[in-house]
């Protein structure tokens, strides 16, 4: 195991950006052990002591040094409008304060009759609404698992985090590898759910700033940029994934430069 984001965070802070933080996003174990086979069930039973966990993914945050370091703001402010970036808002973004209410936890065999899709959905928004017991959980994933409804794809009693650095709601299969399997060609070794760029793209740019990826791939955090009306550079050494990634760039360009009706009603109007 490479700890790559340390390294990052060594690597930049030598160059002078200073580090100003870190979001974890939660991922699946037991996907990543299907991916990987880094993570057997199988061979822990027989020796646990190489067993590790599971691998989050790290948004590293850091920050261009002002040009006077005697002072707070930086030679380029993201300046946000009260009226488009509330108060409320904010006070949401930095607590995370993302609890909904809930009567009480499902029982296993309401648990059961669920899809797993469903059940994943509803058993992350009910851990939100109680406090955490760590044996109860373990209580309905072997009952689960006793009535051969455990999914051994992926894990679907995940638990949703009341911390603000750790992103538990991105869909990880919102991904253009979707749309490489529609189009038959082949998929991103690295899928890239679009949840994390286009919340970060949202939060530290404003409009018609420069958003740069040097690790493209096919393209997902450009499309994410210019989707919310900003500009974009992309690196990728994979000349296929840059071919890949200017398909959705033009393909996202067409579809912006095709008039609105009422547009076409302006242009009949002003014609005539």
């Amino acid at each position: 195991m490479a700890p790559f984001h340390a390294e990052a965070i060594a690597h930049y802070t030598g160059h002078g950006f200073d580090y100003y933080g870190m979001i974890t996003v939660t991922t699946d174990v037991v996907r990543e052990n299907n991916q990987t086979y880094r993570l057997s069930y199988s061979k822990m039973l027989k020796d646990h002591s190489p067993m590790g966990v599971g691998s989050p993914e790290y948004v590293l945050l850091f920050h261009k040094p002002q040009s006077d370091r005697s002072k707070g703001w930086a030679d380029e402010r993201i300046v946000k409008d009260r009226g488009e970036y509330s108060v409320g808002r904010w006070q949401i973004d930095a607590a995370a304060d993302w609890r909904e209410s809930g009567d009480r936890l499902l029982t296993v065999d309401e648990l059961a009759q669920l899809d797993p899709e469903s059940r994943s959905r509803l058993f992350t928004k009910q851990s939100l609404a109680h406090v955490y017991d760590y044996e109860e959980h373990v209580r309905l994933a072997e009952q689960l698992a006793e009535r051969h409804a455990l999914p051994g794809t992926f894990a679907s009693l995940v638990p949703g985090s009341w911390r603000p650095d750790v992103w538990h709601d991105i869909l990880r299969i919102d991904t253009l590898n979707s749309e490489q399997k529609r189009r038959n060609v082949e998929n991103h070794i690295c899928p890239f759910p679009l949840g994390i760029p286009r919340r970060l793209i949202a939060e530290y740019s404003m409009p018609g700033e420069l958003v740069y990826d040097p690790f493209g791939g096919i393209g997902s955090t450009a499309l994410c940029a210019v989707e919310a009306g900003r500009r974009a550079y992309s690196s990728e050494l994979n000349p296929a994934s840059v071919a890949d990634s200017l398909v959705y760039l033009r393909r996202h360009d067409a579809r912006a430069s095709v008039p609105t009706l009422f547009e076409l009603l302006d242009i009949e109007g002003s014609a005539a």
